[in-house]
């Protein structure tokens, strides 16, 4: 640059804006807006018309809006930074500069964003993201001494409402209480494993362009036919696939309470057509504990009938954390209370979201149900049992669930229908678990149902790295 500017004087100002390049500014906008921006664009190239140059999107933080799990990465990203920051040069030898690596790998764009080339929705790659953010976070939390449970309050993700941080030596948790009170986040420490990385089935602008090349009112192209940009190809490389289109009404947290009515199927669960009675899944949970190893949530809500009419309903739900840092605990414990003047008679379903990389048929990702191994992304269920395990051998993780009383139990891989360089394709983004019970209710009775949690790690990362 210096040479060149001793023979090219400067020929005038110019300020660079935040951007990038066209097509992540029309990524970013919202569905509708989307869908307007694109059309739009495209008439004014067809004419030629020059303010085609102009046209650029949105803004690429949007995608922070868009995707509540992009926002949730990026706000953990930034609450390691600042611990990692706290740490100081006090550290010996090169702990720091290791711990500092995993923060700039846990930094790294790719799962910052979503248009063509997959971002937040390719599993793997965010996983490995977390799991450096999981182990800067780690190491500076033993390095401030932290050997018990901790709660603290904060608005956590930068929406004026207060989230609840959980962090022990084996886990870190994150509730949501005015959002269904659920856990938005469950990291396992000595394996740096996000159990409930899982991303929402969302309706996404390029779905429109789906359906009509699946259907085959769309040409498919691909990059060998002529000079066809990257941007443009069209190919579903799973035909059919648009009849797979299902849109989750809430966000995939974990520790969801659903109300249904009885004889809901496991099958509705999972295409999302099933009704939903009850208001607890979004709705505000108010704080009555959060102290010592206790997060106790509890919300006054309703149930909805088909006629129309509703009837109260009180949900309490108590967490109970353990220490272990090999083997952390997170137990729940639902208490459900008639409130009204009528019976209820209802299905009462928690829901977990769960991740173990279990795409593709991974064979090292399972379930154990009533002593039957499965893959961990097939779809099943079973009337009843008291034991559900899951792992994934090559992480070393293996997670078991204990209802009380013995529940019914579905599990289905949690599709999202999402675009990549490659062309439209089912991705696995983990595994949706629920537990159901039918509770029959006569005013003022009151039914506990509870659901036991244990994290087993067969290795502990920090250790082998001397962290």
């Amino acid at each position: 640059p210096g040479e060149a500017l001793e023979s090219h004087p400067p020929i005038g100002r110019v300020y660079l804006p935040t951007g990038s390049y066209a097509e992540m500014g029309e990524w970013s906008l919202p569905v509708e807006a989307r869908r307007e921006f694109v059309a739009l664009h495209h008439a004014a190239i067809e004419r030629g018309a020059p303010e085609a140059r102009w046209m650029r999107g949105g803004f690429w933080r949007q995608f922070q809006v868009n995707y509540r799990e992009i926002n949730d990465l990026h706000k953990q990203m930034l609450r390691t930074s600042r611990k990692v920051e706290e740490l100081g040069e006090g550290m010996h030898g090169g702990r720091v500069e290791l711990i500092h690596d995993h923060l700039y790998q846990g930094q790294s764009n790719d799962c910052y964003w979503h248009g063509l080339f997959g971002g937040i929705y390719i599993s793997h790659m965010r996983l490995a993201t977390l799991e450096h953010l999981i182990a800067a976070e780690d190491a500076s939390d033993r390095a401030a001494g932290l050997t018990d449970v901790l709660i603290e309050s904060a608005d956590l993700d930068v929406d004026g409402f207060d989230e609840l941080l959980v962090a022990a030596p084996g886990q870190v948790v994150v509730i949501k209480p005015d959002e269904g009170g659920g856990i938005g986040s469950w990291d396992a420490r000595a394996t740096r494993h996000a159990l409930t990385s899982v991303m929402r089935r969302r309706e996404e602008a390029y779905h429109d362009t789906l359906r009509e090349a699946d259907s085959g009112e769309l040409e498919q192209q691909e990059a060998g036919d002529g000079a066809v940009s990257i941007h443009d190809l069209v190919k579903v490389n799973e035909p059919g696939i648009s009849k797979r289109l299902w849109y989750d009404a809430y966000e995939r947290r974990s520790g969801l309470v659903h109300v249904m009515p009885i004889g809901t199927t496991a099958e509705a669960f999972e295409q999302a057509s099933f009704e939903q009675l009850g208001d607890f899944v979004a709705g505000e949970f108010s704080v009555t504990r959060a102290e010592g190893d206790q997060v106790v949530l509890e919300r006054d809500g309703l149930v909805r009938w088909s006629d129309g009419s509703t009837a109260p309903l009180r949900v309490r739900k108590e967490h109970v954390f353990g220490v272990d840092r090999r083997v952390p605990t997170l137990d729940l414990r639902v208490e459900v209370t008639n409130t009204g003047d009528q019976p209820i008679e209802a299905l009462v379903g928690v829901e977990w979201s769960l991740n173990m990389l279990g795409g593709g048929g991974n064979p090292s990702a399972w379930y154990k149900v009533n002593g039957e191994t499965g893959g961990f992304d097939r779809r099943k269920s079973v009337e009843s049992t008291d034991h559900v395990g899951m792992g994934n051998d090559y992480i070393g993780i293996e997670l078991e669930s204990r209802p009380t009383p013995p529940a019914a139990a579905w599990w289905w891989s949690i599709e999202t229908m999402s675009l990549s360089e490659s062309g439209f394709e089912a991705s696995h983004q983990g595994g949706s678990l629920t537990f159901t019970w039918p509770i029959a209710l006569d005013p003022g009775e009151q039914t506990t149902v509870s659901l036991a949690n244990l994290v087993r790690s067969s290795r502990d990362r920090a250790e082998e790295e001397g962290l």
